[in-house]
């Protein structure tokens, strides 16, 4: 799942993860997300630290909560001390900083992928 409500950066994430063979849901603000999250099982979020309606932190709180194995990548324009300790004590696998390039974000699916457990069962390969 991607949470941005920057709908150019969900575009942008759904194509390259979808080229990787994953199922791409977006969504634009914590309160939708909140609800994926208690309705589907993801493998892998997405996540911007600056929503519309709820931080970005308050929504890893939750998936954690709910779905402690989900893989949650941080996503800010922020990137400093505070909140690289906020995303990584509250549980992602990673914060990345805005603005990204997609080489990069295909390297954190490919991260992602080979640090799970049971890889052909939770990352398609690609042909």
């Amino acid at each position: 799942m991607v949470v941005d409500d920057d709908r150019l950066i969900c575009w942008g994430l759904e194509r390259v993860i979808s080229a990787k063979n994953f199922h791409v849901t977006t969504v634009n603000t914590g309160k939708d997300a909140i609800f994926e999250i208690y309705n589907v099982a993801y493998h892998s979020v997405f996540l911007d630290v600056h929503l519309p309606d709820i931080s970005g932190f308050d929504v890893l709180k939750e998936i954690k909560k709910v779905a402690p194995d989900t893989h949650v990548v941080v996503m800010t324009a922020d990137d400093n001390e505070e909140n690289r300790s906020k995303a990584l004590n509250g549980g992602a696998s990673q914060l990345i900083a805005k603005p990204f390039n997609m080489p990069e974000i295909e390297q954190v699916i490919e991260q992602i992928c080979f640090s799970a457990r049971g890889l052909k069962k939770t990352c398609p390969t690609t042909s």
